[in-house]
């Protein structure tokens, strides 16, 4: 587990039942979760969401960020709320912090939805870019902060005709974004903490069921690759992992079509809450 000092997470608990904790993407803070799947997920459960250190409320920190700090983060807050264990939902970069949070503190997990995710590059042929992925870096510099975050969102979590019957959604998730965002520093830490993930030597090491789910139109290759090949890769290597894949939808199939996601999703967690 990463050794570094802790902040005072803002977070939010809705619902009652086993619990299930919420991990966004990169630079994703709780307000950014579409309320249809908070709400279908409380009917039943306990919702745990909370803020990235340097995201929306929580403070960020001098250093540099991982996603294995993040799931410290994470377990250190699941701790000091007394529950456990808690099925863990990780949409996009989020998923990569959830496969640190099994390995580090398993008894912490019940189950795992790895949403749109990836263990990291996995082909010789294609090596890892850390850091800063070029094409971001100029993006931000011609664009600016602000309509990078917008052109990035419209262009990859939602298929363009969706987006065109559908513009309030989309406009929602970007106003919620930025309304809640990092500071530039801390979204661009965010990055490099994205950019650095690997578990791709380790996945066999988790034991927890897991359903892996993508979109069919999530073909997107960003700085981290198609994320339906990574989800393919995911579900191929995992132990006890099943893949869903989403019809006619992209990265953000929660905002969506949650209708769709959240049935399957809850009936997962009642297999497991069997268990």
């Amino acid at each position: 587990m990463e050794k570094t000092d802790p902040v005072e997470l803002a977070y939010d608990v809705r619902g009652s039942g086993s619990p299930v904790l919420l991990l966004a993407g990169t630079g994703y803070a709780a307000a950014t979760w579409p309320d249809a799947l908070i709400e279908g997920l409380a009917a039943s459960h306990t919702v745990i969401t909370f803020d990235y250190r340097g995201t929306g409320r929580s403070p960020g920190s001098d250093g540099p960020y991982s996603t294995r700090l993040f799931a410290a983060d994470a377990i250190r807050l699941l701790a000091e709320l007394r529950v456990g264990p808690a099925h863990v939902i990780g949409h996009s970069m989020g998923g990569r912090v959830a496969q640190w949070l099994a390995l580090d503190a398993p008894e912490a997990v019940r189950s795992i939805v790895l949403a749109a995710s990836g263990p990291g590059a996995y082909q010789d042929d294609q090596p890892a870019i850390t850091g800063i992925p070029l094409e971001t870096a100029l993006a931000l510099a011609e664009k600016g902060y602000e309509r990078y975050i917008g052109d990035q969102i419209r262009s990859t979590f939602f298929p363009p005709e969706f987006t065109a019957a559908a513009p309030a959604t989309v406009d929602q998730l970007i106003r919620a974004f930025w309304d809640h965002r990092p500071g530039l520093r801390d979204y661009l830490k965010h990055v490099v903490a994205r950019q650095g993930h690997r578990t791709v030597d380790r996945l066999a090491e988790i034991r927890q069921p897991v359903l892996v789910i993508v979109g069919d139109r999530d073909t997107h290759r960003g700085g981290t690759g198609s994320h339906i090949e990574q989800s393919e890769y995911l579900a191929a290597h995992l132990p006890d992992a099943r893949l869903a894949i989403v019809e006619g939808a992209a990265h953000g199939y929660f905002w969506q079509c949650p209708d769709r996601v959240v049935p399957e999703i809850l009936a997962f967690f009642a297999e497991n809450d069997r268990g």
